[in-house]
């Protein structure tokens, strides 16, 4: 069964996983044993999945077999399957997703032997997810990002700082601060004048940054801001307890006007004034500079 599986249209390997097998000179020869029926079944019955396989494990030469699956929809994961062990049972098949993780308690995924229980698992809560599972993942992605952006900033921060003092102090400890920054006007060496003076714009530069992240720290934490997550066309707004959705033509001009500044920075980069970009997908913005949040344009 195993090779008819990997002969279906939408079981693909992954780029990753290809190549890593073209390095090593190996091949995938079929899927795992205990797998095959569960992904030749789901497979067959859900033509528009596509099954990525993620993982492969030791068969004989230079074969390998499928042993995890990435289970997708028009790009979004469903979930995935893969082999786990379960006490005395030894090997079993492992479904799990954010839905079967928030039911359970002792694992994150759904474990069993038996293929036929394992299938119903997987038709029962693999799915596209609805908008308040939508914007509970974006809100633990924008957490993530708002959470770590102080950290990352103040070591950013401190590296330029010591490229200042360990300059300043070798020369400075007798005639000051002022003398210092005379000293490297006049005196210094062009690389080391760059070197200094370069951080100390950057010092004031990453203050102004982190004065930002700390404003969206805040009123995130208080839910204060607005998440915003783009969700196939339409745009779903979270204030407070509060879920709107948009379209294009009725999201607030204010938010439409940050959100098109975001769009031009990185992903995890924040606009004073603004907010933070999450993703190309998600956004958080601050509320208190939106005029007309609730008035569509």
């Amino acid at each position: 069964m195993s090779m008819n599986t990997l002969s279906l249209s939408n079981v693909v390997i992954g780029e990753d996983l290809q190549k890593s097998l073209d390095k090593e000179g190996l091949k995938l020869s079929g899927v795992y044993a205990m797998l095959d029926p569960v992904i030749s079944r789901l497979a067959s019955l859900n033509p528009l999945w596509t099954f990525v396989i993620n993982s492969s494990g030791m068969h004989m030469g230079n074969n390998r077999t499928a042993s995890s699956f990435i289970v997708k929809l028009d790009g979004e994961e469903l979930g995935q399957i893969g082999l786990s062990y379960m006490g005395n049972r030894g090997k079993v098949i492992a479904i799990s997703n954010d839905r079967i993780g928030k039911g359970r308690q002792r694992s994150d995924s759904y474990r069993t032997q038996d293929a036929d229980k394992a299938i119903l698992m997987a038709k029962k809560m693999f799915g596209k997810m609805n908008p308040n599972e939508r914007i509970s993942k974006a809100k633990d992605a924008a957490e993530r990002v708002v959470t770590r952006a102080s950290w990352n900033k103040e070591r950013e921060r401190t590296q330029h700082q010591s490229n200042i003092k360990n300059e300043m102090l070798a020369w400075a400890e007798t005639k000051g601060h002022a003398l210092f920054l005379e000293y490297l006007k006049k005196e210094a060496i062009p690389s080391l004048n760059h070197k200094v003076t370069t951080s100390m714009e950057k010092v004031e530069l990453l203050d102004t940054e982190m004065k930002t992240i700390e404003r969206v720290q805040q009123d995130f934490s208080k839910n204060k801001t607005a998440l915003i997550v783009k969700d196939t066309g339409k745009y779903l707004v979270k204030i407070g307890d509060k879920v709107d959705l948009y379209d294009d033509n009725t999201l607030p001009l204010d938010m439409r006007m940050k959100m098109g500044m975001l769009k031009l920075v990185n992903d995890e980069q924040y606009l004073t004034d603004v907010g933070c970009k999450v993703t190309n997908e998600i956004f958080v913005l601050l509320v208190d500079d939106l005029t007309n949040v609730s008035e569509g344009v």
